[in-house]
């Protein structure tokens, strides 16, 4: 990798995938002599083309899976030309694909999916 520091890490994180600000300093060599994670975070915190995981990785805008992604994917999956199917099941279903608490998984299916009683419907807010 050749050029400033900031594109030697947003290089890595595209090709790479999400990561650590200390796997980004151990794969970025001049970080590693000037403040290794530390500088590493710093410098991806103010790269408005990188964003924050929700799992304390960092990734380059727009590539990063997040949960509320992940849960939209697997709904969509599970609905697979249903119109509707009851809520419970749905959040379960979810919650096994995804690995994610169900807690949580209900909560982000009643933010992004229209949900009447206990029916969730193939239809986004």
């Amino acid at each position: 990798m050749i050029g400033p520091i900031t594109s030697k890490i947003r290089d890595f994180l595209i090709d790479r995938g999400p990561a650590t600000p200390e796997r980004v300093a151990e794969a970025v060599f001049e970080l590693m002599e000037v403040g290794g994670a530390e500088r590493a975070l710093l410098l991806m915190r103010l790269d408005p083309t990188l964003e924050r995981t929700g799992t304390e990785k960092w990734a380059a805008r727009g590539t990063a899976v997040t949960d509320d992604s992940h849960v939209r994917k697997a709904v969509e999956k599970f609905f697979d030309g249903r119109p509707g199917v009851p809520l419970a099941s749905a959040v379960r279903a979810v919650a096994n694909e995804t690995s994610l608490p169900e807690h949580k998984v209900r909560e982000l299916l009643i933010e992004q999916f229209v949900v009447e009683g206990t029916n969730i419907f193939n239809r986004r807010r």
